[in-house]
């Protein structure tokens, strides 16, 4: 056996986090960045030029992500200002999955459930029958890794014809 995690899991792990990656853009109008400005009288809070990355790190926005839901950005200011973080925060709390990823999510929560009810038979089972059920189920995997590996290889093929023939 390797150290390797199965495919099972590792499908299992990208479709969730898949899921809590996509999201839809908050509702409403995207909050204004301030700035802490020095002036002769002492320190002015200004409107900003936009959001730092770091303020954007620390909620957790990625900065393309950011800049397409409209969020304005400060490349160059370097400042994390609490402010900021709470407004962010506090709008991208409105932010919901999107449906698809909401279909991800009950597609995996489905198959957990699923793989939790075969482990509970299985426990009640004999030792000897929980290996056959084990083997047979690894079987049954293998097959459908092999299924799934020449679905893609014929996927593939007509692109690299077609490559061939461009070039010819």
């Amino acid at each position: 056996m390797s150290s390797r995690p199965s495919k099972k899991s590792e499908t299992v792990q990208t479709q969730a986090e898949v899921a809590k990656q996509t999201q839809v853009r908050p509702t409403g109008k995207p909050p204004e960045a301030v700035v802490v400005a020095r002036h002769e009288t002492g320190v002015v809070t200004r409107e900003g030029r936009g959001f730092s990355m770091g303020e954007l790190a620390e909620v957790g926005l990625a900065p393309r992500l950011a800049s397409g839901w409209g969020l304005r950005l400060d490349v160059r200011r370097r400042s994390v200002l609490q402010g900021n973080v709470t407004s962010l925060r506090q709008w991208g709390a409105l932010a919901k999955p999107g449906k698809k990823a909401e279909g991800r999510v009950k597609k995996v929560e489905e198959e957990l459930v699923k793989v939790e009810r075969e482990v509970e038979r299985e426990v009640g089972k004999g030792a000897a029958e929980v290996e056959k059920g084990v083997a047979k189920a690894e079987k049954e995997m293998k097959k459908k890794a092999v299924k799934a590996e020449k679905a893609v290889k014929a996927r593939a093929r007509p692109k690299a014809k077609a490559k061939k023939k461009a070039k010819g």
